[in-house]
């Protein structure tokens, strides 16, 4: 599982490397707290969305069974 987990980082190391045409660079001047906190408040927006399509499709599971 490591490995899927470290191959998983590196294709997006690759992916923001291809999309800005250079490697990731620490000293750049980015406030990386707040470029952290960022990203985060955007995974939850992400993750809450799926939840909802989640239940949604539970939803009609259950109201297409026979009874």
């Amino acid at each position: 599982m490591n490995n899927e987990i470290v191959k998983l980082i590196k294709d997006r190391l690759e992916k923001g490397k291809r999309e800005y045409e250079e490697e990731l660079n620490p000293f750049d001047g980015r406030d990386w707290i707040d470029e952290t906190l960022e990203e985060v408040a955007d995974a939850l927006v992400y993750i809450t969305a799926k939840l909802i399509q989640i239940k949604k499709e539970r939803e009609n599971e259950n109201t297409n069974v026979i009874r």
